[in-house]
């Protein structure tokens, strides 16, 4: 009895399991949790650089082939600044793989490097649709409603996104003042 009751405490100390992205296995969605919970756990902005590396790493690794070969050849025209050629090959790995939160992802910031702000933010939603603890889609979509001058409006999306990764490089444009809105 003693050792149910100190199991039971040990439990209600873990931090509460992300939300669910869409389509992961039992064992990808607890690499997901472990990867979130060192996230959040993390000293330094270094260490969490490098979580947030392996984070990348795993969102990247549901690609298929096809997929990835699209994303290399969508990286290729934006090295050239070509978004229109890029925005391509990104709408058609997500026709292709519409479950592939990152290509989603990619096809949103790319749209915002071309200034389609709205298909951007379309594609963000996506992208959280599928994968609820995206924090640099969070993110991205704190920057463009700033843009739009939607300063309080952005405020949420970026606390959600402080509170998955609290070293997020974006954190300063957390607003002190809730009353400014440009």
């Amino acid at each position: 009895m003693l050792l149910m009751l100190a199991s039971a405490g040990v439990h209600a100390a873990e931090p509460a399991p992300p939300p669910p992205a869409v389509g992961l296995s039992e064992t990808a969605a607890k690499e997901r949790a472990a990867l979130f919970a060192e996230l959040a756990a993390a000293k330094s902005d270094a260490e969490a650089r490098a979580i947030e590396e392996r984070i990348w790493t795993f969102w990247r690794s549901f690609a298929d082939a096809q997929s990835r070969e699209l994303l290399e050849e969508a990286q290729q025209s934006e090295l050239r600044f070509d978004y229109d050629e890029a925005i391509l090959y990104l709408k058609a790995i997500v026709e292709h793989a519409p479950q592939f939160a990152e290509g989603w992802n990619q096809l949103g910031y790319v749209y915002f490097l071309a200034g389609q702000y709205d298909a951007s933010l379309k594609a963000i939603d996506k992208v959280l649709e599928l994968e609820p603890m995206h924090y640099a889609a969070l993110a991205g979509k704190s920057i463009i409603l700033i843009q739009a001058g939607k300063v309080t409006e952005a405020q949420a999306p970026l606390k959600r996104a402080l509170a998955i990764d609290p070293w997020l490089k974006e954190r300063n444009l957390i607003d002190s003042d809730p009353d400014h809105n440009p």
